[in-house]
């Protein structure tokens, strides 16, 4: 129940991300530092929420 919980928090934040990232992207160049670090906030939470999901799985 724990890591079900846990998934679903990761995946209401790379959602979230995900369109602060389009619209940063509608406003500025991809080579924007914030551009940048957005996207790669939201590949963090990405590898971390699969890894989550796999660990899941081992239980």
């Amino acid at each position: 129940m724990k890591y079900n919980f846990k998934l679903k928090l990761l995946d209401s934040k790379i959602e979230y991300v995900k369109k602060l990232l389009y619209t940063l992207l509608d406003y500025k160049k991809p080579t924007d530092i914030e551009v940048i670090n957005c996207s790669q906030y939201l590949d963090k939470l990405i590898i971390k929420y699969q890894n989550s999901k796999f660990n899941s799985k081992k239980l």
